[in-house]
């Protein structure tokens, strides 16, 4: 570890968001607090709070790195298909792919609880509205739906998705694992979509 006086105040904060970052990883949000971070870095617990406003703030920070982290494969899935359908199946894959294999990160993201008093960052809710984005071409083109209905489906599908890795990671369901979630998530990304064109209103004829 180096000096001190050798890190500015931006390596502080990188400093700070990795060691915070890997004890979430370790111990989930359980085992972070401002005493385990100085203790990862070398330096006092004041030393925190001389570059994030308090704890939660670190947590939003690490928060906003995983959700931009999370971005990268679905953006990846989406791009590789053409067909909306493979689009929406690969992306929702994706997504409970990330939350098997980086489950206290992931966690985390929707775990960690502000007071009531206090309005959660832009920076949080622009970076979840990018993830429901992604779906939204895809979902317009298989479904036809458009405007409030189209922004309903999409929470909808995404809240499905996020529902099955939630269940699969607390073990509530019976079947566990990788390939288990798969099969979860192409059953309600296929027959969800199957309702959707099933029940969509016919086209206006002129």
């Amino acid at each position: 570890m180096a000096r001190r006086s050798e890190h500015t105040r931006e390596q502080l904060r990188d400093l700070i968001l990795e060691a915070a970052e890997q004890l979430i990883v370790d111990k989930g949000l359980a085992g972070l607090s401002a005493r385990a971070i100085a203790r990862e870095i070398g330096y006092t617990p004041g030393t925190i709070y001389l570059v994030f406003d308090n704890l939660d703030d670190v947590i939003l920070q690490v928060n906003a790195r995983t959700l931009d982290r999370l971005l990268v494969p679905m953006r990846r899935a989406v791009a590789a298909h053409d067909d909306a359908t493979q689009q929406l199946l690969h992306a929702a894959r994706a997504y409970a792919e990330f939350a098997r294999t980086h489950p206290n990160l992931w966690r985390a993201c929707f775990e960690h609880r502000l007071p009531e008093t206090v309005p959660g960052p832009a920076y949080i809710e622009t970076r979840i509205a990018r993830l429901v984005e992604l779906i939204m071409a895809p979902l317009a083109r298989v479904s036809g739906a458009e405007g409030a209905a189209l922004d309903a489906a999409a929470q909808a599908l995404w809240s499905g998705v996020h529902g099955i890795c939630i269940l699969t990671l607390t073990g509530k369901l019976h079947m566990v694992g990788g390939q288990a979630t798969q099969h979860l998530t192409d059953d309600l990304v296929t027959h969800y979509l199957a309702g959707l064109v099933t029940n969509a209103p016919p086209p206006d004829r002129c």
